[in-house]
């Protein structure tokens, strides 16, 4: 039995209506796709309008434009993005592949998305929070991003961890949570990270990352560290030390780790830190051995200088 046209029409309108389609459907976006088949000559021109985007990796490149050539590169409805401004935020390395390859495929390509859309993208060559960071113009990306990410592990979720490298989920930021923490503390980081570098890279012998460091310096004296936590930084990284002090003690515990490659639990150096710096303000008395054990809370910190 064939129904009527006019029937088939009545009964969409009410499908329609019942799940208000025309209300959902208000709704206006800058929004624009469209199947584009992207030949070498195409993903050129594309290319030309990748002014904001992060750098590029020749390895990634190299590994699509070999899976191009084998045929193993699939047309995943995986977009082509550029945003308002008709700037390329997403695409580059398929881009840069389709060239080395001489390849051409179907790749939808979306048009209009928002300016901040850049970094919560995650696919192709999984972008880090310093690539977020660097595309915002931020310097020293890495540096901030591995800092903020301990301020974050370590004070925020008071982690125990001996890795400071490792995260698990519960102590991960987003790179939007990263490139946002950043912009709202950009100076004191930007001037904490400064004044740190100064005596890490006098060190012949790195004791410990320049981003631990950092965050020694910000747990014992937060924001706007005074010159004397800079100057307990340089006793610790043995720059200026006493001997027998426990700045003195600390220092050849990080130095035999270090020529030994024997890593310590950074949980460790935190708690040993905490209690060589209220040694430290306290008349930075002879001090030939004390100890943290990791299983502890950190120790509080005194925050009277005088």
């Amino acid at each position: 039995m064939t129904i009527p046209k006019l029937n088939i029409y009545i009964l969409r309108t009410e499908i329609l209506n019942k799940v208000s389609y025309h209300n959902v459907t208000k709704k206006r976006s800058n929004l624009r796709v469209s199947l584009v088949y992207i030949t070498p000559e195409v993903a050129t021109n594309y290319l030309s309008y990748n002014t904001q985007n992060r750098k590029e990796s020749n390895k990634s490149v190299s590994f699509l434009a070999e899976q191009m050539k084998k045929g193993l590169f699939l047309e995943n409805g995986e977009s082509i993005v550029f945003d308002i401004n008709n700037f390329l935020t997403d695409g580059q390395h398929r881009l840069m592949a389709i060239i080395k390859s001489g390849k051409s495929y179907y790749i939808p390509v979306v048009r209009g998305v928002d300016c901040n859309s850049m970094a919560t993208y995650d696919t192709g060559k999984n972008r880090s929070a310093a690539d977020v960071l660097v595309i915002n113009g931020f310097k020293n990306a890495n540096l901030l991003a591995s800092f903020i990410k301990l301020i974050y592990k370590y004070e925020i979720k008071s982690s125990k961890s001996a890795s400071s490298l490792s995260y698990n989920r519960t102590e991960t930021l987003t790179n939007q949570q990263i490139l946002d923490y950043c912009k709202d503390n950009y100076d004191w980081l930007y001037e904490l990270i400064k004044c740190i570098a100064r005596i890490y890279y006098k060190s012949e012998v790195k004791i410990t990352s320049l981003s631990n460091l950092c965050y020694i310096a910000y747990m014992i004296g937060g924001k706007n560290p005074s010159n004397k936590v800079y100057e307990f930084v340089e006793n610790i990284y043995g720059l200026s030390r006493t001997q027998e002090t426990a700045t003195s003690y600390l220092y050849s515990k990080l130095y035999s780790s270090k020529i030994n490659k024997e890593p310590l639990s950074f949980y460790w150096i935190l708690g040993m830190s905490i209690k060589a710096w209220n040694y430290f303000i306290d008349g930075n008395p002879s001090v030939r051995f004390f100890k943290f054990k990791t299983e502890q809370e950190l120790p509080k910190i005194n925050i009277n200088n005088n």
